[in-house]
């Protein structure tokens, strides 16, 4: 009897050591074929399910940025983030949402990256114009509320639909969109 008490307990261990090894593949960062984190550089520390929040004096949401996962590197003192949700609230007006398959925060983080498909948008304002725009590989300076991108991009915000290639966005209170090469307009009259 003893020994069929000891192989159970030898078997559950079996089992946690397993369950533990798996659990632990599962939630360690990938790695690269030259056995580096990411291929590059050594990462020192990540997080799963990120939420930033940045008030503004009056304690209100300035910015929002919510992240899949982030990356932290130390030799450089970058950050990287996979599927990365940004949204920059006004003082007034419906907040824009920017997303993006990943994004690149250099040192500082006075300038983001963002890689990939990009798509910024904001909900019907107070003249009910809501607005989409679509692009790929895109830089943000979210304190100056600006964006810009030199690849091709599209805009919607019916009843106009816009397209060029490479454009600087200006988020602020009043809102400038320049398209820089390009540019093709279509509007559906009703």
């Amino acid at each position: 009897m003893p020994f069929g008490k000891s192989l159970r307990w030898y078997a559950v261990l079996v089992t946690l050591a397993i369950l533990t090894a798996w659990l632990a593949s599962v939630l360690m960062p990938r790695e690269s074929a030259d056995g580096k984190p990411g291929g590059k550089g050594q990462i020192d520390y990540y997080s799963r399910s990120v939420q930033r929040t940045v008030l503004d004096e009056q304690g209100k949401p300035r910015q929002m940025l919510l992240a899949e996962v982030l990356y932290h590197y130390p030799d450089d003192d970058r950050t990287e983030l996979e599927n990365p949700v940004l949204t920059l609230y006004g003082t007034q007006g419906t907040p824009w949402v920017i997303r993006s398959e990943t994004a690149l925060l250099p040192a500082g983080g006075e300038i983001i990256y963002l890689n990939g498909k990009v798509s910024i948008s904001r909900a019907a304002d107070k003249n009910g114009r809501k607005l989409d725009i679509v692009t790929r590989n895109a830089r943000i300076r979210p304190n100056d509320e600006y964006a810009e991108t030199s690849e091709f991009i599209q805009m919607s915000s019916p009843p106009d639909q816009l397209s060029g290639k490479g454009a600087e966005v200006h988020f602020g209170e009043n809102v400038r969109i320049k398209l820089l090469s390009e540019v093709r307009r279509r509007h559906d009259a009703k």
